[in-house]
């Protein structure tokens, strides 16, 4: 339990971020874009999803892509066409397991933790953009340093040690400055201010808990059924293929079959991490035009829903049907008392901050407990969908007046009148709303400034309400 709970703490957006990330370094690692020709050698820019990954992401992020590289690198080098220099690098052809394993994998999953590492300390000084590019210039070497000395301790007669990795040359250059470049855009990136609300909008939910889980669903089906038919016609084409020689008089040795089925494997895993690399782009467009629709129906002064989306939140959420929802919780109305007076006196833009600031407090302290919304004019409203015990929300609640009374300058006071109607079962939401906005008029007549608390089917009357 405590593990899933670990797991549901990390961010959204984070895990989109990695997912995507990896499919980007199997998509690099496996095709031709991994890789760039310079006559007359090919060099590998496969890590830069590792680079991002430390540098936005996280040390065990970082770690796992270095991991996801090395397993590809060990795949392509078990091949028999392969050049005796790369297959050290695959334990079944290397004559020494360990080593090629230490080599492949252990470097690279190094190489990540290392860069993660250096990515979060460098965050946390005064100039973390201006660390994250010195990072970015030295990890190519750092990656060099590290795979050329894993060669000279595991495979020492192919005369190579760390000191191979000290050399300077055109590529090098070349490679620090694309690594450079990356990172830059990608902080750039990461500091728009609309791609951060993306992310917490993300963050907390992506719209109703309901839905995302419907559309990950379909997003699962949509994957495997695509990755059944990419392995069920790359064994089909491997097999005929084989055959196809064979009719043309070409007997194949053991060593080409495993090469032909090698090749066709190689291919699936890049189809696979292409349909991955897609079918995140193409959720995350859709949480994005979500996103665009949302922002839309939120309340544009306070920053909070708009009565008919906090309306259709409440009611899908009560009608929803699972053991949270039998639990019930609390509905809370409040008005700000003589709302209108300190308009007239202190004008409308004074008028708003009140509202905003009002808002602001209800988020601050109800947020992680529901959800909340703007009825109109001075009305806002809460949905609290935990079994808050009554008296630890009697706390919240002065908490909440006593922040309220300070928004304005002394001598002024904002004072709200609150009602709270606690449920314990699935409820018509204008049944809920009536109930709770008829504690909420018993606080008025007690003289605003106070809160009324009840329950359903509790009457309304101030002598049944509890006040304070």
């Amino acid at each position: 339990m405590e593990k899933r709970r670990a797991w549901q703490r990390i961010p959204r957006f984070k895990t989109y971020q990695f997912v995507g990330l990896a499919a980007v370094e199997f998509l690099m690692s496996f095709t031709f874009l991994g890789y760039i020709h310079v006559e007359p050698i090919s060099i590998t820019v496969a890590y830069l999803p590792i680079l991002l990954a430390g540098c936005f992401l996280g040390v065990w992020q970082a770690a796992a892509m270095g991991l996801f590289f090395g397993l590809a690198s060990m795949y392509k080098a078990s091949a028999y066409y392969v050049m005796p220099t790369d297959m050290i690098f695959s334990p079944f052809l290397s004559g020494f397991p360990l080593g090629s394993l230490l080599l492949s994998i252990g470097t690279r999953a190094l190489f990540g933790w290392l860069v993660g590492v250096l990515f979060q300390l460098g965050r946390r000084t005064r100039h973390p953009r201006a660390c994250a590019g010195v990072i970015s210039l030295l990890a190519p070497k750092l990656h060099s340093v590290l795979v050329y000395s894993a060669m000279g301790l595991c495979f020492p007669a192919l005369g190579y040690d760390f000191t191979s990795a000290l050399h300077v040359a055109a590529n090098d250059a070349f490679l620090a400055l694309l690594c450079l470049v990356v990172v830059e855009a990608a902080w750039s990136l990461e500091g728009r201010e609309e791609l951060r609300h993306f992310g917490a909008y993300l963050d907390q939910g992506g719209g109703l808990e309901q839905q995302a889980r419907e559309l990950h669903w379909a997003w699962l089906v949509f994957l495997g059924c695509i990755l059944g038919a990419a392995i069920a016609s790359t064994f089909y084409f491997a097999q005929r293929m084989s055959y196809m020689l064979g009719v043309h008089g070409l007997e194949l040795s053991p060593e080409v079959n495993h090469d032909l089925l090698h090749l066709q494997l190689q291919s699936l895993f890049a189809t696979a991490a292409l349909v991955f690399f897609l079918a995140v782009c193409l959720l995350l467009v859709y949480k994005y035009f979500s996103y665009r629709a949302y922002v839309g129906q939120m309340d544009a002064v306070t920053g909070t829903m708009g009565r008919k989306m906090f309306s259709r939140y409440c009611e899908q959420w009560l009608e929803a049907k699972d053991s949270a929802r039998a639990r019930g919780g609390w509905f809370l109305l409040l008005d700000v008392d003589y709302f209108k007076a300190i308009n007239d006196a202190l004008g409308h833009p004074a008028g708003d901050l009140v509202l905003k600031k009002v808002a602001q407090a209800l988020l601050d302290i109800f947020s992680p407990l529901g959800s909340a919304g703007r009825m109109g004019g001075d009305e806002f409203a809460m949905l609290l969908t935990s079994p808050v015990p009554e008296a630890e929300l009697r706390q919240l609640l002065e908490r909440f007046q006593e922040e309220t009374a300070a928004i304005l300058p002394a001598p002024e006071k904002v004072t709200c009148s609150i009602g709270g109607c606690r449920f314990t079962r699935s409820l018509d939401m204008q049944a809920l709303y009536a109930q709770t906005d008829r504690l909420l008029y018993a606080a008025k007549r007690q003289g605003r400034a106070c809160y009324v608390l009840g329950s359903v089917g509790q009457a309304a009357a101030e002598d049944e309400g509890d006040s304070i």
